[in-house]
């Protein structure tokens, strides 16, 4: 086992569930990465004492916790009060990296700065609008954009810190305006950045960092200086931390979904020894296995009326003791579904 686990798993609050509120989390982690949205709301839940996923649909629809593009160009979850700082910090290299691919789908910096204006007004009266009412918008001023192109004018929207996430409706999510704080200078915020990422995430190595925010890896080893973490010598890498290591104990097994915080870190092959596999496929929409704290295999659910079926298939034998911890881990997201669990283990 390698000896940043159990310091990570207590960093990410997977040890031992210790928080009492979705917000709780989000605000601890930093940020959680969240394109499925209700996996990544079980991802919130496994750090809770029994948040079901009602509980976490009726926490997003008051607001306690927001959705939009705030690090690299994905979905993250995120603390209303840590939004525009972190925008302040990440928005500028982020927006970089959707221009690029704003390149290939033949999408102007013209066009988008006029949808993000057609999107503003489109939103001024208050409501939350799906996205499908911001297409019709932006048809009706004249700009012949559809589909992915769509989605990135509302992206340059979130990035500017103009729009984010509203409460669903249905399945669908909606967009509202957001109002503009001040921020801190940027000294101030790659420290503060960097003491956030120590705290969720435990030791980490300084291109961590910089995948996790899309800061430079200049920009990265500035934080960490900046932040004055603690050095952590592991296997002759430099690691940072913000607090004493701690020994944690280390689950037999535990399921989490596919994008969790805890792999948010395991981007070379060594952190997969475990699985028959690379990073992308773990990213494929699977949720994750994890047996003594690595990665072991994958796992999807099935959503009935009144059952969940949870199918794991496994790259490792699955000891007793295993079995013992995956069987508790279907009953604990039966009860996240509210539904009775039924467990298949394949290999």
């Amino acid at each position: 086992m390698k000896p940043t686990i159990p310091g990570r798993l207590h960093a990410q609050g997977l040890d031992a569930p210790r928080f009492d509120s979705a917000r709780d989390v989000v605000r601890h982690l930093g940020c959680v990465q969240s394109q499925l949205h209700d996996m990544a709301l079980w991802s919130v839940a496994r750090r809770t004492r029994d948040l079901t996923l009602a509980d976490l649909q009726a926490a997003f629809a008051r607001g306690e916790f927001w959705r939009t593009h705030v690090l690299r160009p994905t979905w993250h979850f995120v603390d209303p009060d840590d939004l525009h700082w972190l925008l302040a910090l990440t928005g500028p290299r982020v927006e970089r990296l959707i221009r690029s691919t704003n390149r290939t789908i033949g999408l102007t910096d013209d066009v988008v700065a006029r949808g993000v204006t057609v999107l503003l007004e489109a939103l001024a009266d208050g409501r939350a609008h799906p996205r499908a009412d911001l297409a019709a918008a932006l048809a009706a001023s004249g700009l012949d954009i559809t589909g992915q192109a769509v989605a990135h004018v509302v992206m340059q929207a979130e990035v500017d810190a103009l729009v984010v996430n509203g409460p669903m409706r249905g399945k669908q999510h909606t967009y509202r305006l957001l109002g503009p704080r001040s921020v801190p200078g940027r000294d101030d915020l790659l420290a503060e950045v960097a003491r956030r990422y120590a705290r969720g995430h435990g030791p980490f190595r300084d291109h961590d960092l910089a995948w996790w925010t899309s800061l430079t890896l200049t920009e990265s080893r500035r934080a960490i200086e900046l932040a004055e973490l603690a050095p952590l010598d592991v296997d002759g890498v430099a690691h940072w931390r913000l607090d004493e290591p701690v020994e944690a104990d280390v689950p037999a097994a535990w399921l989490l979904s596919n994008f969790d915080e805890y792999v948010s870190y395991a981007r070379e092959p060594d952190d997969y020894a475990m699985f028959a596999g690379t990073v992308h496929d773990v990213m494929r929409g699977s949720g994750l296995l994890m047996v003594r704290g690595r990665l072991a295999g994958t796992w999807t659910r099935t959503v009935a009326a009144r059952t969940v079926r949870i199918d794991v298939t496994s790259s490792t034998h699955v000891t007793k003791s295993t079995l013992r911890a995956i069987e508790q881990e279907a009953a604990a997201f039966g009860r996240f579904v509210d539904r009775e669990p039924e467990l298949v283990i394949g290999a």
